[in-house]
């Protein structure tokens, strides 16, 4: 039986992080710790943690606020398990989730466990932040053991939009998953510690992958997040002053450092960095090349969705680009008509059904969209997924 260390890195969001140990507390697994390492500036969340803490559960709090990759680390430091899990403040584990974990490591030990993720979208984050919509749409499958060097290959080719193919998004990520505690002191030992920046569910992923033996994707969601409005990710990728404050916060020369250089309101070439820089410090000839190309394409792509509210970084960002795809000699961009996510468009559209439809739904076995908290959702969705792996 795996023993498991769950860390939690959280900052200012003590109500997102009660949804989270929530969702800890009501584990069925016994044999597992809680690390909450609480990076406050203005919201300590003591309080949230006592609330929910269990035997084994700690609570560590940084001397001063540090950068997000710090605490990661700082957390992972206090790690004991046989397996450690990152578990942030904005997702909450189904009920089952450690369990099903188990229980799947029994059957094919890895070093790196994988589990898929579903989106809770709050309705109205600021007046109420618990109730929200959600359904499942994940495909489940067996669990089955995948190649890390051919994931790590898919992220540096960029054939499609970060985050359009949901199983391969969150293959070798800690953040939607474990890694064995023997894989973390191999990365510590080739690279000097697990987290960099500037994302640090990225820059642990690159040398995971290269120094793991085999990885496990269970083939089901044991994961809910959180879509917050105050995500880095989302602020990142619409707001062009945030995205540029993200990066210079951990340090302003990254900004020039990027692949495809001074273009910080690419979502996909700020995450290039963070894939370039963990391949820097790996073996040599242990990770794939970027493909420059497919990368113009995604930025392109990255800055048609942007709100841009001043024309002349507009114009800057723009003319670094083309600058860019003239100098690699990139085709000409055909872009296609927005989309959004097949899995929006169908949690939008079940959520607003009439009432006497939405009835429908529960008297076919499926789920209700409609939750007062996340924590609620979860526990549903662990039910329904159970009994589609059953």
């Amino acid at each position: 039986m795996a023993r498991f260390s769950v860390v939690v890195p959280t900052r200012d969001r003590p109500d997102l992080l009660d949804f989270c140990l929530e969702s800890l507390a009501t584990q069925t697994f016994e044999d597992f710790e809680v690390i909450v390492c609480d990076n406050a500036v203005r919201l300590p969340a003591r309080e949230t943690f006592e609330r929910w803490a269990g035997p084994g559960w700690r609570y560590v709090k940084p001397k001063e606020p540090l950068a997000m990759h710090e605490n990661f680390e700082r957390a992972c430091v206090e790690a004991i398990g046989e397996y450690v899990a990152v578990v942030i403040d904005k997702t909450l584990l189904h009920p089952s989730a450690l369990e099903h974990a188990n229980r799947a490591l029994i059957d094919q030990p890895a070093e790196i466990v994988t589990w898929r993720n579903d989106g809770y979208n709050p309705l109205n984050e600021e007046q109420d932040v618990g109730r929200g919509r959600f359904h499942p749409v994940h495909q489940v499958a067996a669990p089955a053991i995948y190649e890390p060097a051919k994931e790590l290959a898919k992220r540096f080719a960029n054939p499609s939009r970060r985050g359009e193919d949901p199983v391969h998004y969150v293959r070798g990520k800690i953040v939607f998953g474990a890694f064995a505690a023997a894989l973390i002191d191999r990365i510590r030992g080739a690279t000097g510690r697990i987290f960099y920046p500037l994302a640090p569910d990225y820059t642990s992923m690159v040398p995971a992958c290269v120094l793991a033996d085999h990885a496990l994707d269970i083939g089901r969601p044991l994961l809910l997040s959180y879509n917050s409005v105050r995500s880095n990710g989302r602020r990142q990728g619409v707001d062009p002053g945030y995205a540029r404050f993200f990066v210079e916060a951990v340090d302003p020369s990254i900004i020039d450092a990027l692949p495809i250089s001074g273009l910080y309101t690419s979502v996909h070439n700020v995450v290039a960095y963070d894939l370039v820089s963990a391949a820097a410090r790996c073996p040599p000839g242990s990770t794939p090349q970027l493909d420059l190309l497919n990368l113009l394409r995604r930025a392109r792509e990255d800055l048609g969705t942007v709100a841009w509210t001043d024309p002349a970084e507009k114009a800057v960002q723009y003319k670094i680009l083309e600058a860019a795809e003239a100098r690699h000699e990139a085709p000409p961009f055909a872009p296609e008509p927005p989309r959004r996510p097949a899995r929006t468009a169908l949690v939008e559209g079940i959520a607003g059904l009439p009432r006497v439809e939405r009835l429908a739904y529960r008297v076919a076995g499926r789920m209700n969209p409609n939750y007062a908290s996340p924590v609620e959702a979860a526990r549903a969705a662990d039910e329904y997924y159970s009994r589609k792996t059953a």
